[in-house]
């Protein structure tokens, strides 16, 4: 049974310590914009008010003009998704190119978007209000895409068909998301592309504001009190049928993004705790048991001459033994079963080594601690009395 509690710490040990070097690996990672002093805020179009791109359009341009006349307000933009979380994923191809279709994510953004959040642009240009609806078909895509679709070839002026047949003019830098394909990571740098919001058509809107509800981003000169109060009166001033469902910084919902691997590791962190525990007290247990068993036995060797080191390691051994045991049978079960947890895991290796070695050695040194204390009783045995006792 202690050998059994002991495999169990290691390979629950290693199992939380993946899963808490995920979590540190995804809460480090850039989020690729500035998202100091600005508040979000979403609401949902599944309206048959807003079936025309001209509608929605017009919400937009109307909403973000009296958020823009607010206190304290640097500037405002609209979008269909907020970063964090899982975008619209679409196919497209490059026209003309021999490569098949691929998915990525997109976003139709009004043309501040990119300045309300500060994503830098890297090559080319972003939107402006001269990509209208009567406007040559425009597209501006991110590193990620680069990296993955075009590493080989300038992107800016190439043509791909996605919601249309578009013209890359613009490469901006990788923002967190949820990608919801590929091995990207609860949040990561996923190949994304952003579409003006005045180019989408209604058949567009009508199908993504079925899944999605977009928000409005607010950049502020600081901190304010009534933010949210103004923001929704900016809404309902143009329609004051549409109500925002919440309001949020995007330190929220960076959270919201992470509250699972937060909760997976927190779980199995506890497990393998008590599997610690358990297996502190059995070996304890076990070696105290055995120090009472052998008085006589000990107090002989003592008499005889042996160190009281020597008469603790005697006492010690049959611990050490059953947590070397345990911790070898753990060590390979974690490691055949840390395959089970890939999809778990982003920013270090399954098999990695320091994960490994740390769980190991935190197992090896509570059962040296729990198999060390009872032991160390020996230290006050008076050799003489244990013989008469006995």
């Amino acid at each position: 049974m202690v050998v059994a509690e002991v495999a169990l710490g290691v390979v629950l040990l290693v199992g939380a310590g993946l899963l808490l070097r995920s979590f540190d690996h995804l809460m480090r990672q850039r989020s690729g914009f500035d998202g100091t002093h600005v508040m979000t805020a979403t609401l949902s179009l599944q309206d048959a008010r807003y079936q025309t791109a001209e509608r929605v359009n017009q919400l937009f341009d109307q909403t973000l003009a009296h958020m823009r006349a607010m206190p304290g307000v640097v500037n405002a933009a609209a979008a269909l998704t907020l970063p964090y979380e899982r975008a619209l994923n679409s196919g497209f191809r490059f026209v003309g190119g021999n490569q098949g279709g691929q998915i990525i994510n997109v976003t139709y953004v009004t043309p501040e978007y990119f300045d309300v959040l500060r994503v830098p642009v890297i090559r080319g240009r972003v939107f402006s209000s001269a990509d209208a609806a009567n406007s040559a078909l425009v597209i501006v895509v991110n590193q990620a895409f680069v990296r993955r679709h075009s590493p080989d070839q300038d992107p800016i002026g190439r043509q791909v068909a996605s919601n249309g047949v578009r013209t890359i003019v613009g490469v901006v830098g990788d923002i967190q998301t949820k990608a919801g394909f590929g091995s990207f990571g609860a949040i990561g740098a996923a190949p994304a592309a952003y579409i003006p919001a005045a180019q989408g058509s209604a058949a567009f809107f009508q199908q993504v504001h079925i899944w999605f509800s977009p928000s409005w981003f607010v950049r502020l000169t600081g901190p304010r009190e009534g933010i949210v109060a103004d923001m929704q009166r900016a809404v309902q001033a143009v329609d004051p049928l549409l109500p925002f469902a919440r309001f949020r910084t995007l330190d929220d919902v960076r959270g919201q993004a992470v509250a699972t691997p937060r909760a997976q590791a927190l779980l199995l962190g506890t497990l393998a705790g008590l599997a610690l525990l358990l297996a502190a007290v059995g070996l304890y247990g076990l070696v105290a048991n055995g120090v009472a068993e052998r008085t006589r036995e000990l107090g002989i060797r003592l008499a005889l001459g042996a160190t009281p080191q020597q008469a603790i390691v005697a006492a010690a051994l049959p611990g050490f033994a059953l947590a070397a045991a345990g911790v070898a049978i753990g060590g390979v079960a974690a490691r055949l079963g840390a395959s089970t947890m890939r999809h778990l895991v982003w920013g270090v290796a399954v098999a990695d080594p320091l994960t490994f070695v740390l769980a190991i050695g935190t197992v090896l040194a509570v059962a040296a601690i729990a198999a060390l204390v009872p032991a160390l009783r020996i230290v006050r045995l008076n050799p003489i009395r244990a013989l008469r006792e006995a």
